[in-house]
């Protein structure tokens, strides 16, 4: 077996070193990369360069030893860290199957080794023989000792006085009292063993109840621990190596470990800089209260049907948010705006509304983490408007290679969510630093959202509002209301009663904006009689843009739209939006134009006529009687579409003439 083995050494030894270089090649761009390629390549050699040299004809004992040390621990590592990883980042998908597998290849890996150690057992046992026939021998031809030298012998290979040693093993390593074979194989693979059974207990941590800042409390001590594991680790490999020829070693390894120590040095402070210092930051600011992602708002909606989350998910938000749907057993909504946030704290919370089976609802933001919560919910509902976002995670001091966990167990939620493979393929290629917001139809496709909202089924406008006073008050406060309330104050007053009066039904948003904007579309005829032809030019052209907007989100938004029911700030494009507020506001503050005689009926006759030519009979139908028409939106919606289009397109004598007609005539 000894003579096998050594053969398989001889071919194991510059495999092993040609395979670790191929893969430091794919990483020369890399510094640190690289210099953990090349440390691969001594630390998977080594030990069957080692048992090659010790299962050799002319191996001493010191050899065997070595040999036998660097498979024990590089063999052992090939069989406890894959098991600390596991444990460590253990992933609730995989099945008991391919665990097996993956522990079974990992046991192959390991054979050479334990062969190693079995024939340098054998090794070790014959040059033991051939030391006690040599021993015997000597004894034999020595006649009588010469007792000074003994004496003087024993005294100059005595060990230390026991009073310079400690029997504690971390001090002997720091003191460099272990051998530099200990020292560098087995005590630096230990540290970073430990720190990595420290991380998995944090991350056992996260799965439990416990919250983000005892988490991050434990975070900066494992940070700390590595700092601590690191630097205790490379000053007794140093001193180790200082302390190995005057123990009889070989100088080569100890400038070889020195060097390995300078290199290790610079990675840790790299990493230092680059990664921890970051994350102890952070972990810090989060464990003190203080969590820098930004502030939270929680709000029961006025009828007590939904809960407005609006801010960031920081540490403790979800637990704060099911506090307050505790106290709200009639919410049945969720109603987000969000940038995100942290990711346990949107699985916490999104495990409550599934728990809940809450419904979920967008009209601004949601994106990130907010996602999270926003897919479990029942019901998915967004306005056309709404902007709902993906990326990768990230994490201060850590790099989409560090994140790759992260990102991987984000993805799975989204695959549980039940998004297609190739929806969430694209999410999984956005950096952190940029945001993908999919189209209203692709995130229909996608199942991300179950429905399009109009807007206005939350209850967030009376938030706040104690009496129909203060409700006065927010209103005046508004530029456009309070144009209104300047030129009709009557008309203000309506929308301040309808408007009070739908809150205090507990109606929702949209309860509450079409009352009053009924009463605003009533304003309209009593404006445009005031305003010259230009403004009716501008109208008609706006009303075209808004009904083909409304159109190309549905045919009820359009519907809606011509009943004035509405709401164009969730739906329509928000330079759509703008040009009606600022129609209004011009029109309302601006003098009433009062110098043009009232309109010639005949000559309107005529100059409507003349538009109708360019209609189909179904649409002349549809305008010139609407009610036969009103189960059948689309046809409407088209015909007035249609309709406002041919009037514009008129000469501008006739236009005007025509728009004068429509909205400036008699009542």
């Amino acid at each position: 077996m000894i003579s096998q083995m050594g053969i398989a050494n001889a071919v194991l030894a510059p495999l092993v070193a040609l395979g670790c270089a191929l893969m430091v090649m794919q990483d020369l761009g890399d510094f640190f990369g690289t210099l953990g390629g090349l440390t691969g390549i001594v630390v998977w050699s080594a030990p069957f360069y080692l048992a090659w040299r010790g299962l050799g004809p002319k191996s001493t004992m010191g050899m065997v030893r070595k040999a036998r040390l660097a498979n024990i621990i590089v063999g052992g590592l090939i069989v406890l860290l894959p098991i600390g990883l596991i444990v460590a980042f253990w992933d609730k998908h995989t099945s008991f199957g391919e665990l097996s597998l993956f522990l079974l290849i990992m046991l192959v890996y390991a054979a050479p080794f334990a062969l190693n150690i079995k024939a340098l057992a054998q090794r070790k046992a014959e040059l033991d023989q051939m030391n006690a026939e040599q021993a015997t021998e000597h004894r034999e031809t020595q006649a009588t000792p010469d007792i000074a030298a003994a004496m003087t012998s024993t005294a100059s290979s005595a060990p230390p006085s026991p009073s310079l040693t400690s029997s504690n093993y971390f001090v002997r390593h720091w003191r460099g009292e272990l051998s530099l074979g200990i020292s560098y194989w087995l005590t630096g693979n230990l540290a970073t063993i430990a720190t990595l059974a420290v991380i998995a207990a944090v991350n056992l941590m996260e799965e439990g109840t416990y919250s983000l800042r005892a988490i991050s409390f434990a975070s900066i001590g494992v940070l700390l621990f590595s700092v601590a594991a690191t630097v205790w680790s490379i000053v007794g490999i140093w001193r180790s190596a200082s302390h190995h020829v005057a123990r009889g070693g070989s100088s080569g390894w100890a400038n070889a470990a020195r060097v390995m120590v300078v290199l290790g040095s610079l990675v840790a402070a790299g990493q230092l800089a680059a990664n921890i210092l970051p994350q102890l930051k952070e972990h810090a600011l989060i464990a003190i209260g203080n969590d820098p992602v930004g502030n939270i708002e929680i709000k029961v909606a006025t009828n007590g049907q939904s809960v407005i989350v609006h801010g960031m998910l920081r540490a403790g938000s979800a637990e704060e948010i099911q506090r307050i749907l505790d106290a709200a057993p009639g919410a049945h909504l969720l109603v987000l705006n969000s940038g995100g946030g942290r990711l346990l704290e949107a699985q916490r919370l999104a495990r409550a509304v599934r728990t809940r089976t809450l419904d979920t609802y967008v009209e601004d933001l949601c994106v990130s983490a907010c996602t999270y919560v926003f897919l479990a919910g029942k019901d998915r509902a967004a306005t056309p408007n709404a902007r709902i976002g993906f990326h990768q995670p990230s994490f201060p001091g850590l790099d989409a290679d560090n994140q790759r966990s992260s990102t991987e167990d984000m993805l799975q939620v989204y695959r549980t969510a039940g998004l297609p493979e190739l929806f969430i393929q694209r999410i999984g290629k956005i950096p952190s630093e940029s945001m993908w917001y999919p189209t209203r139809d692709e995130l229909i496709a996608a199942h991300v959202i179950t429905r399009t909202s109009l807007g206005g089924e939350a209850s967030t406008i009376g938030l706040g509002v104690r009496s129909k006073e203060e409700f006065l008050l927010k209103l005046g406060s508004i530029p456009l209301y309070e144009a209104i309330q300047n030129r009709f104050p009557d008309v203000f007053q309506e929308v301040v009663d309808r408007g009070w009066a739908a809150r205090e039904r507990g109606g929702s948003d949209a309860d509450i904006m079409n009352a009053m904007r009924i009463v605003v579309s009533g304003m309209y005829p009593r404006l445009l009689k005031t305003v010259d032809v230009s403004t009716l030019d501008r109208f008609i052209a706006l009303l075209i843009t808004e009904m083909s907007a409304a159109q190309a989100i549905s045919d009820e938004a359009c519907s809606e739209l011509i009943a004035a029911k509405l709401d164009i700030t969730k739906t329509l494009p928000k330079e759509i939006v703008e040009q009606e507020r600022n129609f209004l506001l011009e029109a309302l503050n601006s003098p009433p134009t009062t110098a043009l005689p009232p309109p010639d009926q005949a000559q309107v006759k005529i100059a409507t006529r003349t538009a109708f030519v360019n209609l189909s009979q179904r649409d002349i139908n549809v305008i010139t009687d609407p009610n036969a028409y009103a189960g059948q939106p689309a046809l409407v919606c088209e015909a007035m579409i249609a309709f406002y289009r041919a009037i514009n397109a008129l000469p501008q004598r006739e236009r005007h003439i025509a728009l004068r007609g429509m909205f400036q005539g008699e009542d």
